[in-house]
C-alpha cells in the first residue's frame, strides 16, 4: 500500500521551554515533500500512518530541556512523539503486515513515518500489533478506555492506593484521562468518591453521569479546606493526586491516620515560572498521621498488570459501570493547540488527536 499523498505534515519541536507556560510557537507544523514510501524501507522497517495520537500532561516534561527530566526530552527539529494508534501501510518486518493496526508509545506526530522495529530494540518494546479481543474494540479506545491514562488510573488506585470498601477517596483532575478510570473503579469497589474538577460543567458530569458522592469546582470554592471538610466530614483515606501543589497541601491536612497518597501527576506546577513552584507546608501531617505517599512509572507495570486491567475493564463495561469521555482535536495541524489546551485544563475528557484516515 503506497502513501496517498506525496507530502508529509508533521508537528516539530521548535524550542525548549524549561519553565512557565508554553505557546504555539514552541512547535512548527511542517509540510514537506516527498513523503516516506515503501521504497524507503529497510529490513525490520514498517511504514505507518497514525490514526489517533494521545495528548498527555507528561509531555510538558519532555518540552522542558534535554537535561534534568525523568523522561527523555523531545528532540529539537524532530517530530514530537507519544502514545498512538497507527495503520501499517507497508512492511519489511515479518511481525507486521500491510493493513495491520498497531499501538505504541513513540508514534511520531507525522502523517507518515518509518519505524525500525528490530527484535530486542527499544522500539520493539514500544510497538505492538493490535490483535485478538483488543482488535474488536473501537480504535479510539486504545487512546482512552484501554489506553495509557486509564491503565495508570486503574493501577494507581488498586495497587498503590490499596483501597478498602467504605473508605473515602479524593480524586483531582477527575474528568481527565486518569481521573475518569479512578472515579469509576473506586465506585465499583464501594468507596465514597469525592471528585474535583475545574469547571461547573465537569462537576455536573461527575455528579449526574459518573454518580460520584460529592464533587466541587476547585476554581470557585471559597477555600480548599472548607470544600474538603464539607465533602469529607470523616476525613480522607486515599488521595489520588494528579495536580500536586496547593491542593495536595490542603488534602494532607484532611488525611486520616495511615492514609495513602497516590502521587500520579503534578500538573498545577508543570508550567510554573522559575522559583515559583509551590512548596508543601503540611509536611508535618505526613509524620503525625503516618501518611504514605508513593509515586510510580506506569511503563514498569505493563508486562505484569496490563492484561489484568483489560479483563477488569471488560467486566466493568459489561456490568454498565464504565463510560469514557474523549476530547477530540481533528487534524495534525491543530496538534500544538491541543497540547496547550490540555495543559491549561480546557479539555473535557481525555485529550486525543484524530488524524485523517487512509
Amino acid at each position: 500500500m503506497a502513501t496517498a499523498t506525496n507530502t508529509n505534515t508533521k508537528v516539530v519541536l521548535n524550542q525548549y521551554v524549561p519553565y512557565g507556560r508554553i505557546s504555539s510557537d514552541v512547535f512548527t507544523v511542517q509540510t514537506a515533500s516527498p513523503a516516506p514510501s515503501e521504497a524507503d524501507l529497510s529490513e525490520h522497517d514498517i511504514l505507518i500512518a497514525p490514526q489517533y495520537l494521545s495528548v498527555d500532561p507528561y509531555m510538558r516534561s519532555r518540552l522542558a530541556s534535554p537535561e534534568h527530566e525523568h523522561v527523555p526530552a523531545f528532540i529539537k527539529g524532530d517530530a514530537v512523539n507519544g502514545p498512538g494508534v497507527a495503520k501499517v501501510l507497508a512492511s519489511k518486518n515479518p511481525m507486521f503486515a500491510t493493513g495491520d493496526m498497531i499501538s505504541g508509545f513513540d508514534i511520531p506526530w507525522a502523517q507518515f513515518s518509518v519505524l525500525s522495529v528490530v527484535p530486542g530494540s527499544h522500539m520493539d518494546h514500544m510497538v505492538q500489533k493490535i490483535q485478538g479481543p483488543l482488535a474488536s474494540v473501537p480504535m479510539d479506545w486504545h487512546m482512552g478506555a484501554i489506553g495509557l491514562g486509564s491503565f495508570t488510573g486503574w493501577y494507581g488506585l488498586t495497587e498503590v492506593g490499596k483501597p478498602k470498601p467504605g473508605e473515602t477517596v479524593v480524586i483531582s483532575s477527575a474528568t481527565g484521562s486518569v481521573g475518569q478510570m479512578v472515579v469509576q473503579k473506586a465506585k465499583a469497589l464501594g468507596l465514597k468518591v469525592v471528585a474535583v474538577a475545574g469547571s461547573d460543567e465537569k462537576v455536573q458530569y461527575l455528579k449526574n453521569t459518573l454518580k460520584v458522592d460529592a464533587a466541587f469546582n476547585y476554581k470557585t470554592v471559597s477555600s480548599y479546606a472548607e470544600a474538603l471538610s464539607e465533602a469529607c466530614p470523616k476525613g480522607v483515606d486515599i488521595y489520588y493526586d494528579n495536580v500536586g501543589g496547593e491542593f495536595l497541601d490542603a488534602v494532607l491536612a484532611h488525611t486520616n491516620k495511615f492514609g495513602r497518597v497516590v502521587a500520579c501527576g503534578a500538573i498545577s506546577g508543570y508550567q510554573a515560572e522559575k522559583g515559583k513552584l509551590y512548596g508543601i507546608k503540611n509536611y508535618h501531617q505526613i509524620i503525625t498521621s503516618q501518611i504514605t505517599i508513593q509515586g510510580f512509572f506506569i511503563s514498569d507495570y505493563y508486562p505484569t498488570h496490563y492484561e489484568a486491567f483489560v479483563r477488569d475493564l471488560s467486566t466493568l463495561v459489561k456490568e454498565g459501570k464504565f463510560v469514557y469521555k474523549l476530547a477530540v482535536t481533528y487534524g495534525l495541524h491543530n496538534g500544538p493547540q491541543a497540547v496547550i489546551d490540555m495543559l491549561e485544563g480546557r479539555n473535557f475528557g481525555k485529550a486525543v488527536i484524530k488524524v485523517a484516515e487512509l
